[in-house]
């Protein structure tokens, strides 16, 4: 018993670390979001992709519009082909394949969705997701007007 009870502070103390980093690693990804506040929003979707994981959606019940950017993988799908001796005929060696169907499943990185009032002025944010850092600092801040 008296070991359990001194294991549990330790695991604890191996925990603190790791919930650090994902705080430093949340952090990084509201800066560049907090600097869109203020901004118009013409300005999020020149500069912030448009092309795929898009939406947009009047919010009911306020004047505000969504823009919803979704990151992430596509579920996708290919062919692995090896091949091997399968025999010899006099000097020719005979080749046999199997070839081998992958699926790969859509992950899903993070979702960031910017609020924009009526009159298209960014005033407030928020993101889901666990991965959300590579994308919104890859496009990163406003440009200088």
């Amino acid at each position: 018993m008296r070991a359990f009870i001194i294991a549990i502070p330790a695991l604890c103390g191996l925990m603190l670390p790791v919930a650090s980093m994902a705080q430093a690693y949340d952090r990084g990804s509201s800066e560049v979001a907090d600097s869109w506040i203020g901004h118009d929003s013409s300005e999020l979707l020149v500069q912030w992709p448009v092309d795929s994981g898009f939406t947009t959606w009047e919010v009911s019940g306020t004047d505000e519009t969504a823009y919803s950017y979704n990151f992430g993988t596509e579920a996708y799908s290919y062919n692995d082909t090896t091949w091997a001796p399968v025999g010899q005929v006099g000097n020719t060696l005979v080749m046999g394949s199997n070839t081998t169907h992958h699926e790969v499943a859509a992950q899903h990185h993070c979702t960031i969705t910017f609020y924009a009032n009526a009159k298209g002025i960014i005033s407030r944010y928020e993101y889901d997701g666990v991965k959300c850092r590579p994308y919104v600092k890859s496009w990163g801040r406003p440009k200088n007007r």
